[in-house]
């Protein structure tokens, strides 16, 4: 009799953690943007890594969150690196939060990274342009805004696989670039 009432108070348990929802693991969402132009606006008036203002553009604006140790956000680099030949803005964002995570990095390493990838200009970021990108918990984080500083598309790697260079390219062309 008592391995019946255990029994049935396990499939009970079972039962109600089930109906309440209970998952192993959360559902994903990629980050909620602020009003996307004014996220570019914001970006475009910050300095870059050398102290220049990002200022307007023309064309589309491929931006990637990374830190400078981090081995998929150096993976998705190396799939943006062949558009710089195309009417694109690259940018990759660097965060002190992502950055310094575990002491893994630190503004002398985001330097080195940034000499040794000249063709993508850094641009460091506070909590308040963090804030406007949704906090994007994983790095590579991509976002892509077409010429009015519109969100296109955002790969939040903990939804999808990064993009490939085939895909930013299909991308880029219906965005004219």
């Amino acid at each position: 009799m008592r391995s019946l009432a255990i029994v049935m108070f396990v499939v009970s348990a079972v039962f109600v953690a089930s109906m309440l929802g209970c998952t192993a693991t959360p559902p994903v969402h990629a980050p909620a943007l602020a009003a996307q132009p004014t996220v570019v606006a914001q970006l475009e008036a910050l300095p870059d890594l050398d102290g220049r203002l990002v200022g307007p553009s023309d064309a589309p604006t491929i931006l990637v969150v990374f830190a400078s140790w981090c081995e998929h956000c150096k993976a998705e680099l190396a799939e943006l690196e062949p558009l710089r030949s195309r009417h694109v803005r690259l940018l990759g964002v660097n965060y002190r939060g992502h950055e310094e995570y575990d002491h893994r990095g630190n503004s002398v390493a985001v330097r080195a990274f940034a000499d040794r990838t000249p063709w993508l200009r850094v641009v460091p970021i506070g909590d308040a342009m963090f804030e406007a990108l949704g906090r994007p918990p994983q790095i590579p984080t991509l976002y892509v805004f077409d010429t009015h500083g519109t969100l296109v598309e955002t790969f939040d790697r903990r939804a999808r696989k990064p993009p490939d260079r085939s895909e930013l390219s299909a991308l880029l062309q219906r965005l004219g670039a």
